[in-house]
């Protein structure tokens, strides 16, 4: 198993958690990395462009990569742009709901206006029988 698979299952079993699919453990990772790659994602988009440009003569170090091999300059997201991108995602994502009390106040505003009563003829209003390709003789 891998490490953050084994880590997650201490996890669980610390908070009590014992009794889960083998399946659960990895919705979870997944769970987390789609979160965290779009939070960075976010935080790229929220980074203000770099101020120094590339220049053609080349320093030293635009020419190699300091982050590793597909790493780029731009690569580098600032902590307050992490932290933005996290609060918008609070913000909109894991918003609490309403409390019990206000929808049980709105449902009883709402059903103080009784529904209009049906009439014994409710429905389509169809022509007589003879004339619909409904009755028995169809």
């Amino acid at each position: 198993r891998p490490q953050d698979a084994r880590t997650l299952h201490l996890v669980l079993s610390k908070l009590g958690v014992h009794a889960y699919t083998e399946r659960v453990p990895l919705q979870i990772m997944d769970f987390a990395y789609r979160y965290m790659s779009g939070v960075l994602s976010d935080a790229m988009a929220y980074e203000p462009p770099s101020t120094s440009h590339h220049s053609g003569a080349g320093s030293k170090k635009s020419q190699t990569n300091a982050g590793g091999p597909g790493a780029s300059d731009d690569a580098n997201i600032s902590l307050a742009a992490v932290r933005t991108a996290i609060a918008s995602r609070v913000a909109n994502q894991f918003s609490a709901t309403l409390p019990r009390e206000y929808w049980a106040e709105m449902a009883a505003e709402r059903n103080r206006i009784a529904l209009p009563r049906v009439d014994r003829e409710f429905g389509l209003r169809l022509p007589a029988e003879r004339y619909c390709f409904t009755g028995v003789g169809w």
